[in-house]
């Protein structure tokens, strides 16, 4: 079952490429930090900037690096079903679980979103994750469509970044006992978990994993205090990592960790001289550099 504190990995770049040397470290690092699992060429990862080739080559160094120790799982971010059906086929051999999101911009009907996700779930055994991001998409996953998906054989569990936090309590109780709800929003993970979700998948936990490991254990544990000292610590780094578009602000902090260039694909650019200040100001208070 699907659970504890995942990190959406971003995708490093050198000159334009992709640095094969810079991602390997820092997988490495990612999967010796604590945290349960890695998602690879997800929307952190710049997927839409991605070729199909480097995807398929992104989650093999992937998981050679990773060796079965923590879960991964890849990104399939596409609005055609060919292309997402294209790329399990050429991954499904290097991953445990796939994260699907609802097809893009084409803004498609319910029964448009439960076709589309029948066909991934055809297309391969792994476990899929429904990635429900109505923000971004245009759409938003209503409760008969999601409880139909949640009826074929491998949809194993959610990615919630739906502002309504009552869908991780009121559909809990509409599926099946292993279904696993995930909150893909940082900054509302605590509430989500205290609704009920199992699991994050974070941006933030690239630049503070122990912390936010630490934070998610201290939830499970009942230990209240701890967890509401680290929360509010941790309330800032949520914010500056979305404050310009992402996960350029995440790259810049990892820039400062020096385990990858500050480097991303246009449109995106790096982030501005004041954003780097704030951000090395609480990368210091919290002891990370």
């Amino acid at each position: 079952m699907l659970g504890g504190y995942m990190v959406a990995v971003v995708t490093p770049f050198k000159n334009g490429k992709i640095d094969v040397a810079a991602f390997e470290k820092y997988i490495d690092h990612m999967v010796n930090s604590g945290v349960s699992g890695i998602v690879v060429c997800g929307s952190t990862g710049e997927s839409l900037s991605l070729s199909m080739q480097e995807k398929t080559e992104l989650m093999g160094i992937a998981s050679s690096i990773n060796n079965g120790r923590i879960r991964l799982i890849g990104g399939v971010i596409s609005s055609t079903t060919d292309d997402c059906v294209e790329l399990i086929k050429q991954t499904e051999k290097y991953v445990e679980n796939f994260l699907c999101i609802c097809p893009f911009y084409v803004k498609p009907s319910p029964q448009q979103i439960y076709y589309h996700f029948e066909k991934l779930s055809d297309a391969t055994s792994r476990g899929i994750i429904l990635y429900n991001n109505p923000g971004r998409v245009g759409v938003n996953i209503n409760f008969d469509t999601f409880r139909k998906l949640c009826d074929l054989k491998n949809i194993v569990a959610v990615k919630e970044c739906a502002p309504d936090l009552s869908r991780f309590s009121l559909w809990r109780s509409e599926v099946k006992e292993d279904f696993s709800f995930l909150i893909g929003n940082d900054d509302v993970a605590c509430g989500a978990l205290a609704m009920g979700a199992r699991g994050v998948i974070s941006v933030s936990a690239n630049v503070a994993p122990i912390l936010c490991v630490k934070m998610y254990n201290a939830f499970m544990q009942n230990n209240l205090e701890e967890f509401g000292v680290l929360r509010d610590s941790l309330a800032p780094l949520h914010e500056l990592m979305f404050a310009e578009p992402s996960p350029a602000p995440t790259k810049y902090a990892l820039s400062r960790l020096g385990i990858i260039s500050n480097e991303l694909r246009r449109p995106l650019l790096p982030i501005g001289v004041e954003l780097q200040t704030k951000i090395d100001d609480l990368m210091c208070r919290l002891e990370l550099i």
